[in-house]
């Protein structure tokens, strides 16, 4: 049974923003980034390969965050481990301003990160706990198509600490988890990992996950040191590749059936990541690795707004846990795929990541295809 949602247009507009924004925090601890790591390489006399610890670091700290803050939220409800985790967020990035060395920097990242697993983890169960169905996947499409924006992260994670001051209880003691202990957090985290339907949809979305931090990990060095655009011509240029995640996570509601978003969405970020392979490897026009990389995004952002939908709604008697459990897997994959895009020459053995996690996409996508349609994820 779910909280009352939202009753009116002021306030539900107020709700979409206020969970759009917390699932913008992996975006925002890695999109502010981006742009600096061919100079931050530079200026700590590193290879790629380390720089891009930095963004390995702040996945492993989602990652913890989130199976750590998901499953306390369900006990002790949403808004205090919010709070908890926006303050070591805002810390983090305070304390990385400071960094003496790129080492030190890696660390702040993984706080970074842990604090920022809380905002994530909220962002999917949050929403879950009052709505169910398309109501869900509507709401999880903004959440989805938010994600590109860039803000400062200070600012923005202080101010989400204060705005989650006033903000209501999502989850009230009545519908919490009535003990709490290792044992019962593990015993709901059971039921979810052996629920194939719930793990094809974690799967498709932590593989799309991997695919986009590929190109975000590669990305910076490609656009500016291959092709020779400045970090503020990158910025523009990635900025305005992230309106195609956007857009794809709005276009999946389109569908009739979500699962057929899903479905179509994977083979779009199939085919267009294999054709940026190939151009990345031959080193082709920058308008050719464009034209690839757009669409490719586009299939990624259809991916995750409707995996997160149907795997929510799938785990939605343990929201935190199904949640932490989505962050976790994705993080996972993000934080291997990062660095493997940087070692020897970039162009190449990015392409070569690309096309090892387009073969991985098709063996989930497949079973995918079989599973019933979730009654209520159905347009009427």
């Amino acid at each position: 049974m779910q909280t009352a949602a939202p009753t009116n247009r002021r306030q539900y507009t107020e709700f979409l923003i206020f969970i759009a924004i917390l699932g913008a925090f992996s975006s925002l601890v890695n999109d502010m980034y981006l742009p600096t790591l061919p100079s931050m390489m530079r200026e700590f006399h590193t290879t790629p390969s380390i720089t891009q610890l930095g963004l390995s670091a702040v996945m492993a700290g989602l990652g913890i965050g989130s199976a750590i803050w998901g499953s306390l939220s369900d006990r002790y409800g949403r808004k205090p481990i919010l709070l908890i985790s926006l303050a070591i967020f805002a810390a983090g990035t305070a304390v990385s301003i400071f960094s003496p060395s790129i080492y030190f920097f890696i660390v702040c990242r993984l706080f970074q990160g842990i604090g920022a697993g809380g905002a994530m983890v909220l962002s999917y169960s949050i929403p879950a706990d009052r709505y169910t169905g398309r109501s869900l996947a509507g709401v999880m499409a903004v959440v989805g198509a938010i994600n590109g924006i860039f803000v400062l992260l200070l600012l923005i994670g202080a101010g989400m600490w204060i705005w989650a001051r006033h903000r209501p209880e999502s989850l009230p003691p009545e519908h919490r988890l009535q003990t709490a202990g290792i044992r019962q957090y593990m015993k709901a985290y059971g039921v979810l990992l052996r629920n194939g339907r719930f793990m094809i949809y974690v799967m498709i979305k932590s593989i799309g996950i991997g695919l986009l931090f590929a190109y975000i990990a590669s990305a910076p060095f490609i656009i500016q040191d291959h092709y020779g655009f400045s970090a503020f011509e990158f910025g523009l240029i990635f900025g305005g590749n992230a309106i195609a995640i956007a857009l794809g996570s709005m276009l999946v509601m389109k569908f009739k059936v979500l699962k057929h978003g899903l479905i179509t969405g994977c083979f779009v970020m199939i085919a267009f990541a294999l054709g940026t392979a190939f151009v990345m490897y031959h080193a082709n026009h920058f308008l050719a690795y464009e034209a690839m990389a757009i669409p490719m995004l586009a299939g990624s952002g259809m991916v995750f707004s409707s995996a997160n939908s149907l795997g929510m709604d799938v785990g939605r008697n343990d929201a935190g846990t199904a949640a932490a459990i989505l962050n976790v897997i994705k993080y996972i994959f993000a934080a291997i795929v990062s660095p493997l895009a940087g070692i020897g020459n970039i162009m190449h053995s990015s392409a070569i990541a690309f096309v090892c996690i387009a073969i991985l996409a098709l063996a989930f996508v497949i079973p995918a295809m079989r599973l019933r349609p979730l009654a209520d994820m159905v347009k009427n």
